[in-house]
């Protein structure tokens, strides 16, 4: 805004000297006209030439843990490379260039680069690394971990887990995944009002996470492999005037798995079926998909603005069936076809018409369809249970379809200088195919009300209201085992959502702003006899802003958040006789301190956070078993920076990182690869680590 106005005075101080000269020169009277070919705007230069920062250093890390380092790639003990840069250059004739690179040293890096000229065309290149830690505590007797076929060393099969040698063949492998993503595009302008954009993405997946199988009443976690390729495209043609804007644009994404399928050695030995010794799972299969978009939009009058949205998509899947079993004893009918010929279509599409009737009312009007039509042909199969029996049944797929549409409408009024009301109204339709509900349908009605009082509070409050109907709830009769009649399932079932916020901040002195949450929501499900029957949500939190000086700052903040479902459910097929409650509480908060020491030299700041969570669930039944144990996680860190400048453009900066992370979860809590005697488990725990983090870097500008 400075530079905006800082530029529009120097123009209208230019405009009215030239208009100044040349009424001088018509009368013949005044100085000649000034030699504006050497003025400058001195309170706004334009940037060119070449202008960026440099910062290296390094971290260590004082302990191992896949979960500390989860997604910011400091999983392991030991030092890190710290890399950053970014590079800017400003030509002559709009020409220009950008470069930022960051996180060098870590599995979290990334590179990009922008180029062209200004109004003419744009470059660009972009590569991305992602690594996803998932844990380093599971342990597996299988040999292979990491590729398509897994084996078993000497000692196996045996009859349960405590007859394994688990002891002696037992061998840590982590679960991990990798994101590696390249990408390139280009922009132009061709003519006026015109523009086209091409841009590519190449983007693998490698690394191993966890899975089952299974043999009859045995089974065994297994490690199953990442080996995934994704090619993506986007090309689009726009073109914009005054009054119509339109788009043509392209999208195509082709998915290859290099690793189709998982095959295992069967570590249980069962006497009664000795050719149950090896098994497959089949792993995601290649897909295509293909989408047109076209965008429009239109202002049919000075106050009014209709746009359109239409995207038209397929997607494909012909990946050769995996033969029904390994097990060479069983006798499979042939399969009606070798693979699935999958096609799905997709239309979706978007109409909106946006009005400002007078100053004060303005309305909205939308439409909007989607619609997924599976057009894979369905085939009976004939198929094997746990690579031992031949199903005395056969199935059939069901290839599921649906079409929703949904309306919106809506009016804001500026029932004051400084309050705005707003109400509307949404119907939501959605018919489905293969499913229990054939027809459901929504109705939401809502209300908002937004004011400023004095400059100094802002107030905004809203309220919604829906209620969800289904045409008929059936079973579908082609699921094998049925479904208890009396279920509902919660996205399909009758409801009624009651939900509310309010958000509130206030400007309490000139150095103190504070700022309020509140978030409530009610669903329920009352018509449902087994199922969910009801949930609530609630969220409160707030902050604090306090300049407690011109060299001090402080920053207060705190959340709750409370989830509730209820639940009833049938052991004999029934009626219920049993009903569950789960209840999930969030806490979360924090502080921290920013203190400048000596100006234009040293500041230093600390932060902390305060993280705590409890699930718990319990179960009422007539035999009044006990509750589950609560799920809990505990997280506390704290970071400590400092920044000294050694001259203008030098920057030495120093920070320490401590954070502890505790959880509890009965699921997996003392349960040993040999605990359950007919499943072979991971033996994974919950996540526990203290790790320290101590980081120096220095950093330049030029």
């Amino acid at each position: 805004m400075k530079t905006a106005t800082q530029l529009s005075l120097f123009a209208m101080l230019s405009t009215l000297s030239a208009a100044a000269a040349a009424a001088d020169s018509a009368t013949g009277a005044g100085p000649a006209a000034p030699d504006t070919r050497k003025w400058q705007c001195k309170l706004c230069p334009i940037e060119k030439g070449l202008s960026g920062t440099v910062e290296a250093g390094g971290a260590y890390v004082s302990d191992s843990s896949s979960k500390f380092g989860e997604y910011n790639g400091l999983n392991q003990q030991g030092g890190y490379f710290l890399g950053d840069f970014s590079a800017r250059y400003r030509g002559e004739d709009a020409a220009y260039w950008n470069i930022d690179g960051a996180n060098l040293g870590l599995d979290t890096r990334s590179l990009n680069v922008e180029g062209g000229r200004q109004g003419t065309y744009k470059l660009l290149l972009n590569y991305q690394e992602l690594r996803h830690f998932i844990s380093d505590s599971a342990q597996t007797p299988f040999i292979g971990s990491g590729g398509s076929s897994l084996t078993l060393p000497a000692g196996y099969p045996a009859a349960t887990t405590t007859a394994m040698p688990l002891s002696t063949t037992l061998r840590q492998v982590d679960l991990d995944m990798k994101r590696k993503e390249l990408g390139a595009g280009v922009s132009w302008i061709p003519a006026r009002a015109w523009e086209t954009n091409v841009s590519y993405r190449h983007q693998t997946r490698e690394g191993t996470l966890g899975t089952a199988g299974a043999f009859f009443v045995t089974a065994s976690q297994l490690v199953k492999p990442v080996d995934y390729v994704t090619d993506q495209i986007d090309a689009s043609a726009s073109f914009t005037d005054n009054r119509f804007q339109a788009k043509l644009a392209y999208y195509g994404s082709n998915f290859t798995n290099n690793d189709p399928s998982l095959t295992w050695q069967n570590p249980f030995s069962i006497p009664a079926f000795p050719a149950a010794i090896e098994g497959q799972l089949a792993l995601p299969p290649d897909n295509q998909f293909h989408q047109v978009a076209a965008n429009l939009g239109y202002q049919l009058a000075e106050r009014t603005r209709a746009t359109a949205d239409i995207a038209v998509g397929r997607g494909t899947q012909n990946q050769q069936f995996l033969a029904p079993t390994l097990n060479g004893t069983l006798a499979v009918p042939a399969l009606p076809r070798t693979s699935l010929d999958g096609r799905v279509d997709t239309v979706n599409a978007n109409l909106a018409v946006n009005s400002a009737v007078t100053d004060r009312l303005r309305l909205k009007a939308a439409y909007i369809y989607n619609d997924r039509d599976n057009q894979t042909p369905q085939s009976t199969y004939s198929w094997v249970t746990t690579d031992m029996f031949v199903a005395p049944s056969q199935r059939t797929n069901l290839p599921y379809s649906f079409t929703q549409d949904k309306a919106q409408l809506r009016a804001d009024y500026k029932a004051a200088e400084r309050t705005t009301t707003s109400a509307g109204y949404d119907y939501d339709s959605v018919k489905r195919t293969f499913q229990e509900v054939n027809k459901a349908y929504e109705n939401t009605f809502w209300g908002k009300l937004a004011s400023r009082y004095l400059d100094w509070v802002d107030l905004t409050l809203k309220y919604a209201y829906s209620d969800r109907n289904y045409s008929s709830y059936q079973p579908v009769p082609e699921i094998t085992p049925p479904e208890n009649p009396l279920l509902r399932k919660y996205n399909m079932a009758d409801r009624t959502r009651n939900s509310g916020e309010l958000r509130a901040s206030f400007a309490a002195t000139d150095t103190i702003s504070i700022g309020l949450q509140f978030d409530a929501s009610k669903d329920d499900y009352s018509k449902s006899e087994i199922g969910l029957t009801s949930a609530k949500e609630y969220n409160f939190g707030g902050d604090i802003t306090w300049m407690l000086s011109d060299e001090t700052s402080l920053h207060l903040f705190a959340n709750r958040q409370e989830i509730k479902s209820e639940q009833s459910g049938s052991q004999t097929y029934s009626t219920p006789d049993w009903a569950g409650e789960n209840k999930d509480t969030i806490n979360f908060a924090g502080a921290g301190v920013k203190h400048i020491v000596i100006k234009d030299k040293l500041d230093v700041g600390v932060d902390y956070t305060y993280t705590r969570s409890k699930g718990a669930i319990s179960v009422s039944t007539a035999a009044n078993e006990p509750a589950f144990p609560d799920l809990s996680t505990r997280r506390d860190s704290v970071k400590l920076y400092a920044n000294y400048h050694l001259k203008d453009n030098v920057t030495l900066r120093a920070g320490y990182w401590y954070e502890r992370y505790s959880s509890d979860s009965w699921a997996v809590d003392g349960v040993t690869p040999s605990t359950i005697s007919n499943v072979l488990t991971f033996g994974q725990q919950s996540p526990q680590y203290h790790v320290h983090v101590i980081a120096m870097s220095v950093r330049y500008k030029f």
